[in-house]
């Protein structure tokens, strides 16, 4: 079976459809409890690492090492989540934060404005001009998010697998819709998809511990892992004339990366380049 990712814009019915679409496939389906999870590895509260990943970037900001860790940890609890390999994700960017990952179906919905509006209205007490304003402002801060980070509008359909009006389809068919494609073939939770998920889940664990160390915090890392053998990427920057090193060696790497349950082996491979001071 699959991993279902749902992406929508504020007010669009994703809650009720991840609901639907959990019963009918009898899933598991998760939001902010992967938010509370990813809290719980940093030791941070679920409010500061909210605010970390929902905030819009204004044009001056650049991702500074805290707030890239808290995506990092938001994707690794995700991963954790889906080891199994059977689940509905309706929270923060799940079909970018998976887009690694087989038997993924990233689901986009879409409804029409007046129909968003009213739903705000009733919830939350506002006239039309206030809901339409709250409706548009939370898009735009999502856009710009979004684009941030991961570099992409959430808003564009090549970046989901189907895209559903609710508009002119209901939650209820819509979710059978979307729960007769997964029991196709293609979404099928083999050994080998389960293998890929637990190898998944380890190197985002990994990339968390070289995240929030004071050595290698502030270095990108990719990882590999493949049954507890893992090999790690980055890129150093050296400083001075006699090119000093700067930043972790391979063995403070090795060491950090040993500390996570479940690795076995370690290779690490640093690029090292000079890093040269403005005149």
């Amino acid at each position: 079976m699959a991993i279902i990712t749902i992406s929508r814009g504020s007010m669009s019915g994703g809650k009720a459809f991840a609901e639907c679409l959990a019963t009918a496939l009898g899933y598991p389906s998760l939001a902010r409890e992967v938010l509370v999870q990813a809290a719980g590895k940093l030791g941070v509260s679920e409010e500061k690492l909210r605010g970390k990943i929902e905030k819009s970037a204004r044009f001056w900001e650049r991702m500074t090492s805290d707030r890239r860790i808290y995506v990092i940890a938001l994707q690794s609890a995700l991963a954790d989540a889906c080891v199994e390999g059977n689940l509905v994700y309706h929270g923060h960017a799940g079909h970018l934060l998976l887009k690694d990952l087989p038997t993924v179906l990233r689901v986009r919905l879409i409804a029409p404005m007046s129909e968003r509006i009213r739903e705000v209205m009733e919830r939350q007490g506002l006239k039309y001009e206030s809901a339409r304003d709250y409706i548009r402002l939370v898009d735009e801060e999502r856009v710009r998010w979004t684009k941030f980070v991961y570099g992409v509008d959430w808003r564009d359909a090549k970046n989901y697998d189907i895209v559903i009006n609710l508009g002119n389809i209901s939650i209820t068919t819509a979710c059978a819709m979307v729960a007769a494609a997964v029991q196709l073939p293609a979404f099928a939770t083999t050994e080998e998809v389960r293998k890929q998920l637990r190898d998944y889940a380890l190197a985002c664990k990994i990339k968390v511990a070289l995240a929030a160390n004071s050595k290698s915090g502030a270095i990108k890392f990719e990882v590999r892992a493949d049954d507890g053998n893992v090999e790690v990427f980055g890129e150093v920057a050296t400083t001075g004339v006699l090119i000093r090193q700067a930043g972790p060696s391979e063995d403070d790497v090795r060491l950090i990366v040993k500390t996570v349950e479940g690795v076995k082996n370690v290779g690490v491979n640093l690029r090292r380049f000079p890093e040269f001071a403005e005149p």
